[in-house]
């Protein structure tokens, strides 16, 4: 259970809004219950206008999840190919970023088009700006977004200003890549956390106790896994 000192250092952030009618409805149960600070939604064919309707009533602060899949593709909906070893999907991601469907060109194309997208289902552009599978870690796409947060004037981005000590490897990733993109973060004056986290990196929250007084982390939790969902509603 999370120590209630621990509370104040926290943004409770879900990730999927949109991606299915499990992650919607779990989501939508806990901002109503007034258990998260911001929700990343996922523009998709597949929102419903009335569950985002629905959650906008809550007050949950509104961000866009970003992603390089077609606007009515059906690969969230399980037609990913996942057979592939993890050397094959990592040369397949470099040449798509460099040369295929999804190189910086076209995908500022593909990031409008969600952020209008986001506008006419809600009525107002984001309140704040990420990625899925925190893809705008990557520099080429980083610049992207700043740039997109700079025109839409979106000022809170997903980032951390400060690496934060862990062992697992995706936050070690981030940690690599949040050093690269320091340098254009800095030129800019949006908003972020300190401290930039995900819930299944680590067994329970107790590292925030390392967390200095002041500081906060915006820790993203995926609800429709039930464990995380367990966590959130009981605390």
């Amino acid at each position: 259970m999370l120590k209630k000192e621990h509370r104040k250092k926290i943004i409770f952030s879900a990730d999927d809004f949109g991606v299915n009618e499990l992650a919607n409805a779990n989501i939508l149960k806990l901002a109503q219950a007034g258990k998260l600070d911001r929700v990343e939604i996922m523009i998709n064919n597949r929102l419903r206008k009335e569950d985002a309707l629905n959650l906008a009533k809550t007050g949950v602060k509104l961000d866009i999840h970003l992603h390089l899949i077609g606007y009515d593709s059906n690969y969230w909906q399980g037609e990913r190919n996942l057979e592939r070893g993890m050397v094959e999907r990592i040369c397949l991601f470099v040449w798509n970023c460099t040369f295929g469907e999804n190189n910086p060109r076209k995908v500022v194309l593909k990031w409008e088009n969600q952020i209008e997208k986001f506008r006419e289902i809600f009525g107002r552009y984001p309140d704040g700006i990420g990625s899925h599978e925190h893809i705008h870690y990557f520099p080429f796409y980083f610049n992207i977004l700043l740039g997109l947060s700079a025109k839409y004037e979106i000022f809170y981005v997903r980032f951390g200003r400060r690496n934060f000590r862990g062992t697992c490897l995706i936050g070690k990733i981030l940690n690599g890549l949040r050093v690269i993109d320091q340098w254009l973060f800095k030129k800019t004056n949006f908003e972020t956390s300190d401290f930039m986290l995900s819930f299944d990196w680590f067994t329970d929250l107790d590292f925030l106790s390392e967390i200095s007084e002041g500081k906060n982390a915006e820790v993203v939790f995926h609800p429709e896994r039930v464990e995380e969902f367990s966590f959130l509603e009981k605390m």
